[in-house]
């Protein structure tokens, strides 16, 4: 049986098709955590409570609170003045069904890694930008946020600095 250039051409656009579609499909589960978290894994997020004032070149000040609400929540405050007497928002990190969360506003980013004094989260839902947060000290940790496309990307990265004791 002899098979028509045209046939062949059917059967490639076809093919290539499918692994488009496949490929789509493999983009979005990958954005979604694969990692599985414990409970213990989300306690070694607790350096995290307190207040806290973030400083980067060129950036505004930010001023954010951390507060655990049970052993899978913290919830998190944030303020638009060093006084924190303005709250102009707030977000959650957060644990359901062996994934860590964070939201703020529309925005979920799901956590890829938990260690001990660091977490890097990857954008989800209305996101587009990943961010890790990194202990330095028991009084200071880093936010680095990282956004744009491959090739150009924009970091920023806040040295935040506990205002008040624990």
């Amino acid at each position: 049986m002899k098979i028509s250039k045209q046939v062949l051409l059917i059967i490639a656009v076809a093919g290539s098709t499918l692994f488009a579609a496949s490929a789509s499909a493999q983009v979005s589960r990958h954005s979604q955590p694969s990692t599985a978290f414990a409970v213990s894994d989300f306690a070694k997020l607790k350096w995290l409570v307190g207040s806290w004032a973030g400083t980067a070149p060129g950036e505004t000040p930010v001023y954010e609170r951390y507060q655990f609400t049970n052993d899978s929540t913290i919830d998190i405050s944030y303020y638009g003045d060093a006084a924190f007497s303005r709250q102009s928002g707030t977000g959650r990190l957060y644990m359901s069904v062996g994934r860590i969360y964070y939201t703020f506003g529309p925005g979920r980013w799901g956590a890829s890694h938990v260690g001990d004094g660091e977490i890097f989260l990857i954008p989800q839902v209305n996101a587009r930008n990943t961010f890790g947060w990194k202990l330095l000290s028991p009084d200071s940790w880093t936010a680095t946020l990282r956004s744009g496309v491959s090739g150009r990307d924009r970091v920023v990265v806040y040295q935040m600095t506990r205002t008040a004791p624990r």
